[in-house]
């Protein structure tokens, strides 16, 4: 289902019928799994209505009782209200936040927003951590749970109950959200109503969200997810656009885990020369950077553009997937679309 009208989904009353600005695709019904094309992008922010959806199971009917319970390897194990959140300095971060499984192309799991709320490092000050708490399980009201490290508190980590300058959509994670900036989508979990802090990590029930690559001797090695790897996308032209031979202004974005990206490099000849864009300035952190480059198309018929982008620690996107990697996770590689250029 695409384009201009997304008719409510799970049941109707879910998410409401929704007019929208751009291509939307939904690849799932139930768990909601939505990509939204970049290729519409007007602005710094994805529209909040349109901002990609990544469920692992079925979507509570309502925002639930307002209230979250920490406990576990705590002082002081407390359920908290809104209004005991309220008491604590708030926070406005631009963040983008992309799903694992997110690969390359214009329809993306990737999105850019305003988030508002509280850090989880002050939400945690009022339960009082035990030192030998070492991780934090975070549990959703639809039953999906994601254990992560207590250090990453301490790491802009939020308790989100705003988006876009709007209270957090019941899709989103309403009446709040985690959002961990720089780490990949399934750790921000939605809906969350309980932290547990533990002495030690879940045991993985599945492979899932676990980096996999083949070892010499066929063993399959599994490790955790780095943070989101650095990347590139079009913005302009679209896959299959039909432009004329000469100069061509094209425009993309670029984002990482926080760390500083350097350059983008954009190539209209498959990869072969590249031409460095110019970046805007003022993005924050996790932000994702707009960037423009001019290039020259004197190729005629089929012709490939390519972009990737370099971090401060040079870590650039690859032509390809590293050897005997088996997972479909952190996929970064160079961006690739293909127009037709008379």
């Amino acid at each position: 289902m695409r384009r201009r009208e997304f008719i409510a989904l799970a049941g109707g009353a879910v998410i409401g019928a929704r007019r929208l600005r751009a291509d939307f695709a939904v690849a799932s019904q139930d768990p909601l799994v939505t990509q939204y094309n970049l290729e519409s992008l007007q602005g710094p922010y994805t529209p909040v209505d349109e901002f990609y959806v990544r469920n692992h199971n079925s979507m509570p009917k309502d925002s639930g009782g307002i209230a979250l319970r920490i406990e576990g390897e705590v002082e002081a194990p407390q359920t908290l209200a809104t209004a005991d959140l309220e008491r604590l300095p708030p926070r406005r971060l631009a963040a983008v936040v992309e799903c694992a499984g997110n690969g390359t192309g214009p329809y993306q799991m990737a999105g850019n927003a305003l988030w508002e709320g509280w850090p989880l490092e002050n939400v945690l000050k009022l339960v009082r951590l035990r030192d030998s708490a070492r991780y934090l399980h975070l549990e959703g009201r639809d039953g999906f749970i994601r254990s992560v490290p207590v250090a990453r508190a301490t790491q802009d980590a939020m308790l989100v109950t705003r988006m876009g300058q709007q209270p957090l959509p019941l899709e989103h994670g309403a009446p709040w959200r985690a959002l961990f900036p720089g780490y990949y989508g399934m750790d921000s979990v939605k809906w969350l109503s309980r932290i547990i802090a533990s002495r030690s990590p879940l045991e993985p029930a599945s492979n899932d969200y676990l980096a996999a690559r083949k070892a010499a001797d066929g063993r399959v090695e599994r490790a955790p997810l780095p943070g989101i790897q650095v990347k590139s996308a079009f913005v302009y032209p679209a896959v299959g656009a039909v432009l004329r031979a000469g100069r061509l202004d094209a425009r993309g974005l670029t984002w990482s885990n926080g760390e500083k990206v350097m350059a983008v490099e954009v190539s209209a000849d498959g990869g072969k020369t590249w031409r460095v864009a110019k970046l805007d300035s003022g993005a924050g952190k996790y932000d994702w950077t707009r960037w423009q480059a001019t290039l020259e198309l004197r190729d005629r018929g089929l012709v490939e553009l390519a972009c990737k982008a370099i971090d401060a620690q040079g870590r650039e996107q690859p032509s390809e997937r590293p050897a005997g990697r088996v997972d479909g996770y952190a996929d970064n590689q160079i961006e690739r679309i293909r127009v037709m250029v008379i």
